[in-house]
């Protein structure tokens, strides 16, 4: 073959690409080609298996291993045909269970916007909690909570207890959080610690305060987590005080009841932990 411009013979092929170039002007010869190579042989079962392209994507969200469906169409089936389809139709206590939380942690991701990698490990943190017998005479709704916090937290994605629990009427938040232990204690999970900073810009933007506000903020809440032992403390109520401390200081003016509000803590909360703000030299720093 020879380049249609220069009507050079070196011509380059990238087979990954199927791609045919030009090495003397850089056309394009041929673009789109079918790769008619033959593979590499496999001469053990795991290389087969590692070759094959076929098959859906293994996922902890459809691992629900599939049965013999036997139908008796005909009319003059045996009772025993009958009471075989009965029960081959019915699903186990482990499958059943399995595909109910699996069903409702997929509802609580998608309501919650989370990405797929947090359904998937909150899938298979039930999974195994499910292997050792602990869900069983608890909520189920309780560990799909907690599988999903936990597996935001694993994923470092800022959602809290209260976001889980808002997407989940049916059952309590106080549920959901005996749940979360008794998942941590079992799993034997070191949970990583997430900053309240992650958290501030989302309030924020539902405060619609504006961007100088915003870092400040979080400069502010940074500096106090460095310099104190916040320990025991609700993010929401050091959030809610960074917030107004840094409004009050560059004059943009929002109630702290609305701030409060907002983010789910009382004034009372707010005022305490304003109190510990002006209190850390790290903060003062900020400020002066």
């Amino acid at each position: 073959m020879r380049c249609p411009d220069c009507g050079g013979l070196n011509l380059i092929e990238d087979i990954h690409r199927g791609e045919l170039i030009c090495s003397t002007c850089g056309t394009f010869v041929e673009e789109m080609a079918f790769d008619f190579s033959q593979e590499k042989r496999a001469f053990t079962a795991e290389e087969v298996d590692s070759r094959k392209h076929n098959g859906s994507p293994i996922s902890a969200l459809s691992d629900i291993s599939w049965t013999t469906v036997i139908k008796a169409t005909d009319k003059n089936s045996s009772t025993e045909l009958k009471r075989a389809v009965k029960w081959n139709s019915r699903l186990s206590w482990d499958k059943k269970n399995f595909l109910i939380a699996v069903n409702e942690i997929k509802r609580v991701c998608t309501n919650l916007s989370l990405p797929r990698i947090v359904a998937e490990t909150a899938a298979t943190l039930y999974k195994k909690v499910q292997k050792l017998n602990v869900p069983r005479g608890r909520s189920i709704n309780g560990f799909v909570g907690a599988c999903v916090y936990l597996a935001c937290r694993m994923s470092k994605i800022p959602r809290s207890v209260n976001e889980v629990y808002a997407e989940m009427p049916s059952t309590k938040d106080r549920d959901i959080l005996i749940c979360y232990r008794v998942l941590i204690n079992e799993l034997a999970i070191k949970v990583p610690k997430i900053s309240a900073v992650a958290l501030l810009p989302r309030y924020a933007s539902t405060l619609g305060i504006s961007q100088e506000s915003t870092s400040l903020a979080e400069n502010l809440l940074a500096a106090f987590e460095n310099g104190t032992n916040t320990a025991g403390k609700d993010p929401k109520g050091m959030i809610a005080a960074a917030i107004y401390l840094a409004c009050k200081q560059l004059g943009e003016e929002i109630a702290q009841k609305h701030i409060a509000m907002v983010c789910g803590t009382t004034g009372v909360t707010v005022r305490s932990r304003i109190k510990d703000f002006q209190h850390s030299k790290n903060s003062l720093v900020i400020f002066s």
